[in-house]
């Protein structure tokens, strides 16, 4: 996410752009295998949650017309507006808005890393859960909302 940008992601996001092959490489990326294994690595604690018709729908979503745009973007850290961490944490600390980060115990490495990043900033409440990776919201909301309402009765 804050790596900055790289040539490779440039060229990446014009060869999913083009009409003929760009439909062909999305495709390869995100069929049904491609999910699942993404989604039992780095998404959800529990392999099997995805399945059936939650798996349907996921695979709905990246069938809708122009997704591979958005998603090649997402991936390759396009729609980031800041470059560097350093940006990230001088745009929190500016904040007037309070923030509340609820995150997995699970949550991978890198992803973590930013997170708990933002911890440095005095403003910002941080939720861990005992479980969860990055759809911990998906997989676990009563969780993720027992962790919300402590920080949502503070700002009455």
């Amino acid at each position: 996410m804050m790596d900055g940008q790289r040539p490779l992601f440039d060229r990446i996001c014009r060869l999913v752009d083009l009409p003929i092959i760009g439909p062909l490489l999305y495709r390869l990326n995100v069929n049904r295998l491609i999910i699942r294994y993404m989604a039992a690595g780095h998404v959800y604690t529990d392999s099997a949650w995805l399945h059936g018709e939650r798996l349907r729908e996921k695979l709905d979503v990246t069938r809708l017309s122009g997704a591979r745009f958005s998603s090649v973007r997402f991936v390759t850290g396009k729609l980031d507006p800041l470059a560097t961490r350093t940006e990230f944490l001088d745009a929190a600390q500016r904040s007037p808005v309070p923030m509340l980060i609820v995150y997995g115990a699970q949550t991978p490495s890198r992803s973590r890393a930013e997170m708990e990043a933002l911890t440095s900033v005095p403003s910002i409440r941080t939720a861990v859960l005992p479980l969860g990776k990055l759809s911990v919201h998906e997989e676990f909301p009563d969780l993720v909302a027992e962790a919300i309402k402590p920080f949502l009765s503070n700002r009455s």
